[in-house]
């Protein structure tokens, strides 16, 4: 969000909000008028991803805000009147939301939903509904959170894009042809957990065990027809709030804190199911690398630790940098790294660990003013064979990195068959 305009009267109050504004959104810009005339005559000069605005302007009755509206604006209302029937009245207006002056001294519930439309640009929403009436209803009120919208008639088109696209949420209805609302459930907690895919449910059943069902089975929310608009945009940012938290929640644990990269919490979590794949699908090799800094004992003696965490932080930005989208990379422990390369056998993930190593060592790492230092790496690399597991995979290239090391450093191995690991395995 870039810049907004915001229309009040009352001065002070405006102020206040600018000052709230700049405070949580340093490089916003902010643009204030007091009527309506000058309202339109800024949003005739000017685009504005946001409009705040008062519902009671000095010669109006809140025809503004239908004007802007009509015209495609994302507006919030400021309003003094908490009245039910009043704010159902004002969300019935297609705006993104509204909030009550009373309620917003401080301005926190504005600062969230403006971090909340923030993080919705570029979310995806996968609406799963039969009714053309219904999908529009959704999209139109979707699209005013900053949210991207999907649309299936039913489970079966539902499940064609989520095994094809990127969604971030499910808002499906229960009953649909071809495939329902709880089937497809079902279906897509078999592809992804709560917290990588939430799902809300929509049903005009009022039957406390269907909304049972639902839960069981892994949704995160259930909304019951008819419903306001107001209580379904606060049902999708509840969701997309908790499960923004849970995710950030999750990285904190499975990051190592130095480098940023991930950790072995996290590798025991992935590594399962990249085997699993290889496994089963011959065709598809799996290798693994171990890198490990040269000589890091030295370093530390030598320049100190806060030097030794600069090295092994540019290291793994290099690596970072360097590997595929597809590979998983993880501080290993202490100055080792490994990665994880899918769809890769040993010759290329070696060039690959060669390219790595090179890269490394024509690297400067800055110590300080007017000193620096270069750094070089061993790596050690193996191939899945079946019947492996995890331990094996690492054991092999291991042992191939510790004849980098035997070696002369600065070079990289490639394991043997690991055929006695494969047998030992099997047995």
């Amino acid at each position: 969000m870039k810049k907004i305009l915001i229309v009040e009267d009352d001065k002070f109050y405006s102020r206040q909000m600018v000052d709230a504004l700049s405070k949580h959104f340093p490089g916003l810009i902010v643009h204030t008028c007091e009527s309506a005339k000058e309202l339109f005559e800024y949003v005739e000069k000017n685009e504005y991803d946001l409009i705040i605005a008062d519902l009671m302007l000095p010669g109006g009755e809140g025809e503004h805000i239908e004007k802007l509206v009509d015209a495609g604006e994302a507006v919030i209302v400021i309003t003094g009147n908490s009245d039910f029937e009043y704010r159902r009245k004002i969300f019935n207006l297609d705006i993104v939301d509204y909030i009550i002056k009373s309620e917003n001294e401080r301005f926190e519930y504005l600062v969230n939903l403006l971090h909340r439309l923030e993080r919705n640009r570029g979310k995806r929403v996968l609406v799963v509904e039969d009714s053309e009436i219904f999908q529009k209803f959704f999209g139109k009120m979707l699209s005013r959170q900053q949210l991207h919208v999907l649309e299936a008639a039913n489970g079966v088109e539902a499940l064609k894009i989520i095994d094809n696209e990127v969604v971030d949420l499910v808002i499906s209805d229960y009953v649909m042809p071809k495939m329902d609302g709880l089937s497809l459930l079902i279906e897509i907690r078999k592809r992804a957990s709560m917290l990588k895919m939430p799902f809300i449910a929509v049903s005009s059943y009022n039957d406390n065990g269907e909304v049972a069902k639902f839960l069981r089975h892994g949704a995160n929310d259930f909304l019951k027809k008819p419903f306001g608009k107001e209580e379904l945009v606060w049902r999708i940012n509840n969701t997309l709030d908790l499960a923004d938290t849970l995710r950030k929640e999750h990285e904190y644990a499975v990051k190592d804190r130095l480098t940023g990269l991930y950790n072995r919490y996290y590798l025991d979590e992935i590594a399962p199911r990249l085997l699993a794949v290889a496994e089963r699908y011959g065709e598809q090799p799996l290798s693994l690398v171990i890198l490990d800094v040269d000589h890091f004992k030295k370093i530390n003696d030598t320049y100190g630790h806060l030097a030794g965490d600069k090295v092994l932080k540019s290291v793994a930005d290099i690596l970072r940098k360097k590997i595929r989208n597809s590979d998983t990379i993880v501080r290993f422990g202490g100055e080792e790294f490994l990665i994880l390369m899918p769809s890769t056998d040993i010759k290329r993930a070696y060039v690959a660990a060669e390219k790595l190593k090179g890269a490394v060592k024509e690297n400067k790492i800055e110590l300080k003013e007017g000193e620096s230092i270069s750094v070089t790496i061993s790596a050690g690399v193996a191939q899945f064979k079946k019947g492996m597991n995890l331990d094996d995979l690492i054991k092999c290239a291991d042992e191939a990195l510790y004849k980098a090391k035997s070696n002369g450093r600065n070079r990289v191995e490639m394991a043997k068959s690991c055929e006695e690991y494969r047998v030992a395995a099997m047995q």
